[in-house]
């Protein structure tokens, strides 16, 4: 089996909000387990913030019990920032940290999104340096029996998708992989090219998402409320699929169209017209 013949199906975490980046969450977690359980998906992402509050509400075992009762789990935990740190903030780093890893062992999620955000004017350091401390990271995860994939972002160019690859390849580390966010890829110029290199078991994540082949002159907009349903744009899915299936990539396929379209839907009807998008997105592919 590969990415390609999957039928099951899991949502990140910001599409089920019903709300935009760092505005409170709409729905409570019942609401979101019901819904991906009534359209037969199996996993949905987590936020550390949300999951804080939850175990602060919660015990971790009535939790897992929530999960069990619908028949979906928590596939990650998002978002890792501050790995790439230099020695003289690695301090408060690394309290974050631990914390984030306590919280998603505790949880029981086995993978932690993250990313490095180094915006215009900002000094990246060499790729080694970032591999070497990515690496670390890693191995600080692996002793908690944690998985790390690796997201580059669009709408900060610096640490695109070439650059994390390459630090995938040179960290080589086996609880690590390259987080392919379709919009993201697409929208990246060296986003194809960045996946030559790469195995199978070097991907991590892959999430389906559309969008016109012209940005929007808005693209933080776009990348927050403007993507369409696969299937809707221009970025050629099937020959990424394809790519993906000749690397034997075999993961549970999962999404993040960030619409306010689909923000507006009640949330099983975001759900399900998602769902039946990516699926036939896959059957083309299959075809």
């Amino acid at each position: 089996m590969t990415l390609l013949t999957r039928t099951d199906l899991g949502f990140a975490y910001l599409q089920l909000t019903g709300s935009v980046w760092q505005e409170p969450v709409r729905y409570t977690l019942e609401e979101r387990l019901a819904a991906l359980a009534e359209n037969n998906c199996v996993s949905m992402g987590m936020g550390v913030e949300e999951l804080e509050t939850l175990l602060s509400e919660y015990s971790a075992d009535k939790l897992r019990g929530l999960l069990s009762e619908y028949a979906v789990r928590l596939h990650e935990l998002e978002v890792h920032f501050g790995w790439n740190a230099g020695p003289e903030e690695s301090g408060p780093a690394l309290e974050t940290e631990t914390r984030l890893f306590e919280l998603a062992e505790l949880a029981g999620i086995p993978s932690v999104k993250s990313c490095a955000v180094y915006p215009p004017g900002v000094e990246m350091p060499p790729t080694e340096v970032l591999a070497e401390r990515f690496g670390a990271m890693c191995d600080r995860a692996a002793a908690r029996g944690l998985n790390i994939s690796l997201e580059a972002m669009a709408v900060m160019p610096g640490f695109t998708y070439q650059v994390a690859s390459d630090i995938v390849v040179a960290a080589d580390r086996p609880n690590a992989g390259l987080l392919i966010d379709m919009w993201h890829l697409f929208r990246d110029p060296t986003g194809i090219g960045s996946l030559d290199q790469l195995t199978g078991a070097q991907i991590a994540a892959v999430e389906f998402a559309d969008a016109p082949s012209t940005p929007s002159p808005d693209v933080m907009n776009e990348v927050l409320s403007g993507r369409l349903l696969p299937g809707e744009g221009d970025f050629d899915i099937t020959g990424l699929l394809h790519t993906l299936d000749a690397k034997g990539v075999d993961l549970t396929p999962s999404v993040e169209v960030l619409s306010a379209d689909l923000r507006d839907l009640p949330l099983s009807e975001n759900i399900a017209r998602t769902a039946a998008a990516v699926r036939a997105s896959l059957e083309k592919a299959r075809g």
